[in-house]
């Protein structure tokens, strides 16, 4: 089953959202969210179509392939309710470690407790400490003549920690970034007298979500919860991380479908000054926009997701520019969409039952999950130099990026317990340093068309890459800079700026490498070269403001392809398909 293909299923399934009988409907989760209950007929829905099986992977009895499958289908969920869609993101995110070095017994118990539609939680955040890991005080003592371990403290605040059946915790059991190990915990098999759940925390967004805490009083874990080896829990977190930020890029492909959904159809059913809001240019040039920036942040994504089974060792450095550029690029069109729908998108039941201003609030929280903007960046910063070093071998990885960004291959099946995940990329990235190589291909391929009908795209796809090969330029030269004057990029302001530029030239990489490994697909929009050199410009504006010079003369073909997928009821996407609801 393709990643398309199971999503597709699921889209069929759960019929138009807009439809108030649908499995999942706006009108019935917009209900839930206002009550700040979970919307049990939609988890049914669910559980009734197989979604919990999706959690788990096929070699532990599940049927989670790959995590390029798995980002679609939350995509197709996240576009109905990010509420829900983060209840099962925070149940992957704790059964995660015990697929990754759990042992057999602790896989079968997960695995049980989720397909009976049980919900998981990850024990890391507490109320002092949020993202530094290390001073967690969580602590597993020695059981003294027992074995296994005594945990006192709390953790909060962490998602489904009351609804949970089960939770991976973040403990101290010794000192040092060795004095960490991950500990599982079953609630139906534990010291129910030892532990108990802190209360519910309420939230502007996700409202019908479960955000609290557990707190221990010296509960006592057997040996046998021990998630892999004593010690290693840090590196546990940090890799586990690496595959939840990739996956949290589909909340946000999925709240930007809706946003542009709500808002493209408003528009053109409104009508003002004797005309609908659509013919206004500024309010068209917002919709094409934001179609645009949907197409830039699948491009960043869906390798990524390939990457898990494709180049995990590349992962430390591609999910954290992932996590930081997808939510951001998301916040930008729901900021947009909500200036196209004006006094509309603040009311809460009006437009399409009022999901907008529902996924107004419950995205706003998307860039602060696993690691903040900041977090993301500091990442990125600490890895850059490494990156543009020009002693770095390029052959290192033997990583392929047409298997990453080919739409038609099929990624290999996802092996959690032969991960081959680093802490670093080690300064290998096949993504930004083949950037020239690409470049030149695209100039060829220009050089040929300039005399024919694609003349005047061949034109602008020169010019585009022209002003970004500038910066690419630019960028190396301003990192030597900085660590000439700074010594790190980590100590001041211009050094978390040459990350977020990083990763906007890691965009324009990703939509290049997009198009050269789909270019063969005649006839389609994937193949047409017109939306790479929008979204280049696209990502040029934000660069250097100073590029832009107007609406493009090739926007006509873009705007015909996003109207097309209104109408025929298809994903915003490079690779759309038929979307619940349609015949």
């Amino acid at each position: 089953m393709s990643a398309h293909r199971a999503a597709a299923g699921l889209e069929r399934f759960l019929g138009d959202p807009r439809e108030r009988a649908s499995h999942v409907s706006f009108h019935a989760q917009v209900r839930s969210d206002e009550r700040e209950e979970l919307a049990v007929p939609a988890v049914d829905a669910l559980r009734e179509w197989g979604f919990p099986d999706f959690l788990v992977p096929r070699e532990a009895g599940g049927r989670l392939r790959s995590i390029d499958e798995l980002l679609q289908l939350w995509r197709v969920l996240a576009r109905r309710d990010l509420a829900l869609t983060v209840g099962y993101g925070a149940t992957l995110l704790g059964a995660l470690p015990v697929w990754h070095w759990g042992d057999d017994r602790q896989r079968s118990r997960v695995a049980e407790l989720i397909g009976a539609g049980g919900f998981g939680s990850f024990g890391l955040s507490e109320r002092d400490h949020g993202s530094d890991l290390l001073a967690s005080e969580l602590v597993a003592e020695p059981a003294g003549d027992e074995e296994g371990y005594l945990l006192s403290g709390t953790k909060w605040p962490i998602g489904n920690a009351t609804r949970g059946r089960f939770a991976t915790l973040f403990a101290r059991t010794g000192s040092g970034p060795r004095g960490f190990s991950m500990l599982l915990l079953d609630k139906e098999n534990s010291a129910t007298d030892r532990w108990r759940c802190e209360p519910r925390v309420p939230t502007m967004g996700l409202r019908s979500g479960d955000l609290s805490g557990i707190t221990f009083d010296r509960c006592p874990f057997p040996e046998r919860a021990l998630v892999g080896r004593q010690g290693l829990g840090l590196e546990e977190v940090l890799k586990t991380l690496q595959i939840t930020r990739t996956l949290i890029t589909s909340l946000s492909l999925g709240a930007a479908d809706t946003a542009l959904r709500v808002a493209l159809g408003h528009a053109r059913d409104r009508r003002l000054y004797g005309r609908s809001v659509y013919a206004i240019p500024v309010i068209r040039d917002q919709l094409v926009s934001a179609y645009l920036d949907i197409l830039i942040a699948e491009c960043v994504a869906i390798p990524t997701a390939r990457a898990v089974s494709l180049a995990p060792e590349r992962l430390s450095l591609w999910s954290a520019i992932a996590k930081y550029a997808v939510p951001v690029l998301t916040d930008e069109v729901i900021a947009a969409m909500s200036a196209v729908l004006g006094a509309r998108h603040f009311l809460r039941d009006d437009v399409a039952d009022g999901v907008f201003q529902k996924l107004m609030r419950d995205h706003s929280i998307v860039s602060v999950f696993e690691g903040t903007t900041h977090v993301n960046l500091h990442v990125v910063a600490g890895q850059l130099p490494s990156l543009l070093r020009d002693d770095v071998p390029r052959d290192g990885g033997a990583v392929s990026t047409a298997g990453l960004f080919s739409r038609s291959g099929r990624a290999p099946d996802w092996n959690p317990r032969a991960s081959r995940l680093r802490l670093t990329n080690r300064g290998f990235d096949e993504i930004t340093q083949s950037w020239a190589e690409a470049v030149a291909t695209v100039g060829k391929l220009c050089a040929e068309g300039a005399s024919g009908p694609a003349g005047p795209l061949a034109a602008g796809l020169t010019d585009v890459l022209g002003a970004l090969d500038t910066l690419w330029s630019r960028q190396r030269t301003d990192v030597q800079e900085v660590l000439a004057e700074e010594g790190s990029l980590h100590s001041g302001v211009r050094g978390f700026e040459l990350a977020r530029r990083h990763c906007l030239l890691h965009a324009a990489a990703c939509c290049l490498h997009t198009w050269l490994a789909n270019r063969q697909e005649q006839g389609t929009f994937l193949g047409d070269g017109t939306w790479l050199l929008l979204c280049l410009h696209r990502i040029l504006g934000r660069l250097d403001p100073a590029a832009l010079r107007g609406e493009s003369p090739h926007a006509p073909v873009v705007e015909r392809e996003m109207l097309r997928c209104l109408m025929e009821n298809e994903l915003f996407s490079l690779t759309p398909f038929a979307l619940g609801g349609s015949r």
